[in-house]
């Protein structure tokens, strides 16, 4: 028999949580719920779902409802996520969790307090922790043959289409939200470790000059507790003609080996049409219940946890590790002085 699962948010990372209900065998891809009636009505048409509402409370209220992706904007996650949870739903988050430590503190406390009453599965999509290279690395670390890892550059940034085209409410995120997020919980899951000091500096004026508000790059350095060093570097400048919409980097050094990493311009395979070059990413195309890509699979891994009992890809906790530290280089850059983390 299969499972209930439904979709709040039909934007950009929606219709992925979409995409990858519609082809899972165990999923009963119950509905979708989004502000914009006609959005939700158009995804649910897309991918199967039963029906299209704009009152998330409907969910809440529908016994046929056992699990809830909440895919709204970064900043618009608390008052949704504590909702579904405290319903005794079995609840995955986009990615970051949340955009305040109070918002991911109390998001949290509400997954604990669910778990415990109800079993619930609480889950963050970092789903990163599925990519490929990225497991790769991690496994490497892990079977000791980097030696001790000592330093971490890590870089993500987009042109400046994502904040000025893709994303209605940039102005209310910025690269650190949207793509920090990212590399910082990868950083922390490969070592296994916590941040102790950030240092970090901003810059602004370029987006706002093209009318959204949010800073145009952050660069921060990250001291873990066990020694190792990261440098994150993270912006929203890109230019428009750039041949992807990403940039990916990361590179890792230990004492005995090293990892590098290009999410972006592997180069193993390059499109060139009048408009531009590309290096795409070598993702087949989801067909049937084949799910493939790492957001597709990330989404799966929801799945298993609520029908198998498995456990989830990153935690609630993992969530508000990372929403810490990003506030924390916020505070950095504005200071223009380290912070220590408690």
């Amino acid at each position: 028999m299969k499972t209930g699962f439904a979709l709040i948010g039909a934007g950009l990372f929606g219709e992925r949580h979409a995409q990858a209900y519609s082809r899972h065998p165990d999923v009963d891809f119950v509905a979708v719920c989004d502000l914009d009636e006609a959005r939700a009505q158009s995804i649910a048409a897309r991918y199967g779902a039963g029906r299209a509402i704009t009152d998330y409370g409907e969910l809440l209220a529908d016994p046929a409802v056992s699990a809830i992706s909440v895919a709204t904007p970064d900043h618009l996650h608390r008052e949704i996520a504590i909702a579904c949870a405290t319903a005794g739903k079995h609840v995955l988050v986009e990615k970051p969790l949340a955009t305040t430590v109070d918002d991911a503190v109390a998001i949290r406390q509400a997954a604990d307090a669910a778990a415990a009453q109800f079993g619930v599965k609480f889950m963050v999509d970092f789903h990163n922790r599925v990519n490929p290279p990225m497991v790769a690395a991690r496994d490497a670390i892990q079977r000791g043959d980097l030696g001790t890892p000592a330093y971490f550059y890590a870089r993500l940034s987009n042109t400046t289409a994502v904040p000025t085209q893709m994303l209605r409410w940039s102005s209310q995120s910025s690269a650190l939200w949207f793509l920090a997020s990212h590399m910082i919980d990868l950083v922390r899951w490969m070592l296994h470790d916590e941040v102790k000091r950030v240092y970090a500096v901003e810059r602004s004026g370029i987006l706002r000059s093209q009318g959204v508000d949010a800073p145009d790059f952050h660069v921060a350095t990250l001291e873990f507790a066990g020694g190792a060093v990261a440098v994150f570097e993270h912006a929203w400048i890109l230019p428009p003609t750039y041949n992807t919409v990403k940039d990916l980097k990361l590179e890792i050094l230990g004492s005995a080996g090293a990892v590098l990493i290009d999410g972006s311009h592997n180069r193993s395979l390059e499109l060139y049409t009048p408009q531009k070059g590309a290096f795409p990413d070598l993702f087949a195309p989801p067909t049937g219940a084949h799910l493939t890509g790492f957001v597709l699979d990330s989404v799966a891994y929801f799945v298993d946890a609520v029908v198998r009992d498995a456990p989830v890809l990153a935690t609630a906790a993992d969530g508000e590790a990372v929403t810490r530290i990003i506030c924390a280089i916020q505070e950095s850059a504005v200071a223009g002085q380290p912070v220590v983390m408690g």
